[in-house]
Formats: C-alpha cells, sequence, structure tokens
C-alpha cells in the first residue's frame, strides 16, 4: 500500500493525456500563437478529469480538490487500474475528437454500460 496525493494521480493523467494532446487540440481547433504549447495544460488536464467516464463522481472531486483528503492509500492494482483506465480516455475517439454531442450523458453512460468505476479506495 502506498500513500499518493492527488497531484501524483494528475502528473499520471498529464503523462497520458499529453501523448496524444496535438490530435486533442486539433479536433477542437485549438492552436497556440507562437509555439506548440509541450503537454497538456492545466485547463486541458482539467477537461480530460472533468470528462473521463471511467472515475466515479468523488474520485474525480478528490482528483480536483473538491474533499478535505490530501492522501489516499492505494494498492498496486488499484494504481494499475487508474493508470489503465486513464490510458484508454487518453486514446479513446470521445476524448481526442468528440464534442459535446459524443460528450453527452447519454453517449457517456453508453461507453459505462456493464463497466464499473473506478472509486476512492476507501
Amino acid at each position: 500500500m502506498n500513500s499518493v496525493t492527488k497531484d501524483y494521480l494528475a502528473e499520471i493523467i498529464f503523462k497520458k493525456a499529453s501523448e496524444n494532446i496535438d490530435q486533442y487540440r486539433e479536433s477542437k481547433q485549438q492552436q497556440f500563437d507562437n509555439e506548440p504549447y509541450p503537454g497538456a495544460t492545466d485547463e486541458e488536464v482539467l477537461d480530460f478529469i472533468i470528462t473521463i467516464p471511467y472515475f466515479d463522481v468523488k474520485l474525480k472531486d478528490f482528483l480536483l480538490g473538491n474533499l478535505a483528503d490530501n492522501t489516499i492509500i492505494i494498492s498496486q492494482s488499484w494504481e494499475n487500474e487508474f493508470i489503465k483506465n486513464t490510458k484508454l480516455w487518453a486514446e479513446s475517439f470521445e476524448w481526442l475528437h468528440g464534442n459535446d454531442y459524443f460528450l453527452s450523458e447519454a453517449h457517456t453512460s453508453g461507453i459505462n454500460k456493464n463497466k464499473h468505476f473506478l472509486t476512492l479506495p476507501y
């Protein structure tokens, strides 16, 4: 068991989202005036956390800093599941090319049919 912070988990999200961030930006028609911004911005990480359908509301609240807890105790299997779900969303059509239609509640609930949400480990 390891004690981790929301920042540690957000760093995992940042790394996975940054792998295909140019593709995400193209679909959103976001461009940076000077040089391309390396990696996901804070706003893009926030959007990722809000839209990921694989995490339950309490886990999202933890990641967003909306809970009093600053750390959680996780197992290696929980961390592996977190990384797997983050990677799934980072590589999904819905994240990379989605628009409001694809990210609608009806659509994301269809993604989650017969799947369990990753929850806080307590």
